[in-house]
């Protein structure tokens, strides 16, 4: 559904999967901050028709965070160019925060492994941090990470994974690759967060960079 805002006439996309049912809610702007209530979708006799879950995770123009909605509850809004993170580790939120805030991620939390689950599923995050304990589960066990190993690749490599715990040896790249994630850190290295991540992040996007031109040059892309 296309929402307009009356203020700066920007138009913004929100998937019709993610509208609350039979309720009005709100929105802001990302341009001029202005409060939209959005109700049209009240006043369609039809069913909207759900996009294929692979375009709302690759290419949604916007992405909604979907919570337990309540009437007339400000839903975030964010733009194409935003980069989102999941941090799922209760133990170091606040230092994953810091780092990833300093990076200039958009920052979201997930309140069960139901709702984590449930976000990933709906919205397409760039970063996802992940205790190897997270919900009491063992990691193996662990519903988010078996979402995580199940997504079709085209999906899972625009997706950078980073696995902490105390059973790693930070930046080990065969325990990395063992576990399908993109870096693992062990807890006492916390301190040197910020580090590891330039350095894990940076290596990645060499990587990715030269593979998308070499399938680029073999008219694969």
């Amino acid at each position: 559904m296309q929402v307009t805002c009356n203020a700066c006439q920007r138009s913004m996309n929100i998937l019709d999967e993610k509208l609350p049912k039979d309720q009005a809610f709100s929105i802001t702007c990302p341009g001029c901050k202005n409060k939209i209530k959005v109700d049209q979708h009240l006043k369609t006799p039809d069913p909207p028709t759900p996009p294929q879950q692979e375009e709302a995770l690759d290419t949604a123009g916007m992405v909604v965070d979907q919570e337990e909605f309540e009437d007339d509850e400000e839903l975030v809004i964010y733009d194409e160019d935003d980069q989102l993170a999941l941090i799922l580790d209760e133990k170091n939120q606040s230092a994953w925060t810091k780092v990833l805030e300093s990076r200039g991620y958009k920052i979201q939390y997930a309140k069960s492994l139901e709702h984590a689950v449930h976000k990933m599923k709906f919205t397409h995050f760039h970063f996802i941090a992940l205790h190897e304990n997270y919900g009491n589960q063992d990691l193996d066990n662990n519903p988010v990470y078996k979402t995580l190993i199940e997504m079709p690749m085209v999906i899972r490599r625009n997706i950078f994974v980073a696995l902490m715990g105390k059973n790693f040896k930070t930046l080990k790249n065969m325990q990395a690759f063992h576990k399908s994630v993109n870096v693992v850190i062990n807890e006492s290295d916390i301190e040197k967060l910020e580090d590891v991540l330039k350095k894990s992040i940076s290596e990645i996007e060499i990587f990715y960079k030269v593979f998308k031109e070499t399938l680029h040059s073999a008219g694969k892309a």
